[in-house]
C-alpha cells in the first residue's frame, strides 16, 4: 500500500471518529449578542426570550420578560442584569428578581420593580448570560415599558390667597405624608419665625380638599408659607413669599423647591422671583 493511500485512510478514519464522538472541550454559543428589538426568532432560539409586560406600576414588582432554556440541558449558572438605557430618565430600578439557574426545557421570569414619580416610558436593557454542560449563552435585549405612578402622586400645590391651599395630584386623590410650614402673623408683616405641622402616620394630609381645616392651629391668622411632600421629594413655596413677608398675598401655583428637607432658617431667607425659589444668603 502506498504512503499516500495510507495517509488518506488515516484522515478518513479520524474524520469519522470526529463525527461519531464529537470533539472534546467547551462549546460557546453566542445568541445574537448585541442590542435588538422585536426579534422574530427569539421564541425558537437556544435561549428563548419573551416580553410579558408593557406597563408596570410604581413600587410594584412585575414580571417583565421571560427566558426559555431550549438547549435540552441545564444552565447551571444563569444571570440577568437589568438597567435603564436612558440616563436622563426620572425612573429608577428599585429591585430585580431573576433566576440564577435555568433547567433544561424550563422557563422563568425576570421581575422588575421601578420607582417613577410621574408616568414615563422607560427603556430597559436585559443582559443575560448562562452556562452549563459545556455550553454558554449570552443574549442582550431591550424592552420598553410604561411606568405608572402610584395611586396618588403629588404634582403641585394651588394656593388660595395666603391662608389656604389644595394639593394637586396625578392618579387620584388620597392621603399623603406632608409638612406644612406656617407663619403666625398677618401676611403683610415681616415674620422672624416659622412653625411646621407634620402630617404623617394616621394623620396624613388629604388631597383634593382644602389644607387649612386639616391643620388645627391657633391663632386664627396663621398663613401658609410652603407645603413639603417627602414622598415626591419636593416642596411648593407660596408664589408671593419674599424672605419673611408676602409681597402680595395672592392665589396661584406653588413654586417647586427641591432643597430638602426644609428648615426654618432656609425658608426665612428664601424668596420667589420669576417663578423660582432663591436664597438671600
Amino acid at each position: 500500500m502506498s504512503a499516500l493511500r495510507t495517509l488518506s485512510l488515516v484522515l478518513a478514519f479520524t474524520a469519522a471518529v470526529g463525527l461519531v464522538f464529537g470533539t472534546a472541550g467547551f462549546t460557546a454559543v453566542n445568541a445574537d449578542r448585541g442590542l435588538a428589538v422585536n426579534v422574530t426568532d427569539d421564541d425558537s432560539a437556544y435561549l428563548g426570550y419573551e416580553p410579558l409586560a408593557d406597563e408596570v406600576r410604581d413600587d410594584e414588582s412585575t414580571a417583565v420578560v421571560e427566558y426559555h432554556n431550549q438547549f435540552g440541558q441545564d444552565l447551571d449558572t444563569f444571570g440577568v442584569n437589568v438597567s435603564i438605557v436612558n440616563a436622563e430618565s426620572g425612573a429608577t430600578i428599585e429591585s430585580v428578581d431573576a433566576p440564577d439557574r435555568l433547567g433544561g426545557g424550563a422557563a422563568d421570569t425576570v421581575d422588575v420593580t421601578l420607582d417613577c414619580p410621574t408616568e414615563e416610558d422607560v427603556t430597559l436593557l436585559f443582559e443575560a448570560d448562562g452556562g452549563g454542560g459545556g455550553v454558554s449563552v449570552s443574549l442582550d435585549r431591550v424592552h420598553a415599558v410604561t411606568c405608572l405612578p402610584g395611586d396618588t402622586s403629588v404634582t403641585g400645590v394651588r394656593f388660595d390667597g395666603a391662608g389656604n391651599a389644595e394639593i394637586e395630584t396625578q392618579g387620584g386623590d388620597g392621603r399623603i405624608p406632608a409638612r406644612v410650614w406656617l407663619a403666625e402673623k398677618p401676611p403683610e408683616k415681616e415674620v422672624t419665625e416659622l412653625s411646621v405641622v407634620t402630617l404623617d402616620g394616621d394623620e396624613k394630609l388629604e388631597t383634593g380638599v382644602p389644607v387649612r381645616p386639616q391643620v388645627n392651629r391657633t391663632p386664627d391668622d396663621w398663613t401658609i408659607v410652603a407645603i413639603e411632600s417627602p414622598d415626591a421629594d419636593v416642596a411648593y413655596v407660596h408664589p408671593g413669599w419674599n424672605a419673611g413677608v408676602y409681597d402680595t398675598p395672592k392665589s396661584g401655583s406653588g413654586v417647586a423647591y427641591g432643597d430638602l428637607p426644609l428648615d426654618e432658617h432656609s425658608l426665612l431667607n428664601a424668596s420667589v422671583t420669576n417663578g423660582s425659589v432663591g436664597r438671600s444668603e
